[in-house]
């Protein structure tokens, strides 16, 4: 797959969680975990049960939030805070990072299915937070996730990207499946690559335009490039 070596982009939208951070970190573990937690609690479920309701909601909905809010009526503001109360030692500054953020031309944007809160907690932790012109998150969607296609039309609305600046807007994230309503769209597309969505990938190879290991690599082959 080709590489990407432009900085031509108006418009840099970034997921958030193993995205913005190497999802080697294991971060995404932790709240994976208290996703498990909060089922038990809240449903009365055994560990095993919860794994399995968990699993499904996401594979069903794409979000395991959304399956919970529909099938089971759990209050979305008290279950984000829930899975989101978790440190991240972690994370740390990120000079470099900050820096290749900071040349990019063009505004850039986190577009999560998580909350504002926990993407503002990751951010600041890596010393990024003010390179973003503005976070869009579920609660902001409606609690519609990613990848229903009416969250980036929200989205798109939301960044103040009209219909002239799609195809000079650029989308990147580590769920294959998240990026295919955005190439439809006419944006071009970077997948994270990871093990975990592998399968999702090869199921959406041809929506995506670019693959890197992780950010550091992406937005390095662009700043080698100018």
């Amino acid at each position: 797959m080709k590489k990407l070596f432009t900085d031509s982009f108006e418009n840099w939208i970034f997921d958030l969680d193993n995205t913005i951070y190497d999802i080697k970190a294991g971060l995404f573990v932790k709240i994976s975990e208290r996703i498990t937690q909060y089922i038990m609690e809240v449903l009365s479920f055994t560990k095993e049960e919860a794994n399995l309701v968990r699993s499904n909601m996401y594979k069903k909905y794409g979000l395991t939030l959304t399956g919970l809010m529909r099938e089971y009526e759990i209050d979305p503001d008290e279950y984000l805070d829930f899975i989101h109360d978790v440190t991240h030692p972690e994370l740390q500054y990120e000079k470099q990072l900050k820096l290749s953020l900071n040349n990019l031309s063009g505004k850039k944007f986190i577009y999560t299915n998580a909350s504002q809160d926990h993407a503002k907690k990751i951010l600041s932790a890596m010393g990024i937070e003010a390179e973003f012109e503005k976070i869009l998150d579920i609660k902001a969607t409606h609690y519609v996730p990613k990848p229903d296609p009416k969250s980036y039309d929200i989205m798109l609305k939301s960044f103040g990207i009209l219909s002239n600046q799609i195809e000079s807007s650029i989308f990147i994230e580590d769920t294959a499946k998240n990026l295919k309503p955005a190439k439809l769209l006419g944006l071009k597309t970077v997948w994270m690559e990871n093990d975990r969505n592998l399968e999702d990938y090869k199921d959406n190879a041809e929506y995506i335009d670019y693959k890197y290991s992780d950010l550091k690599s992406f937005l390095n082959d662009i700043s080698n490039s100018n």
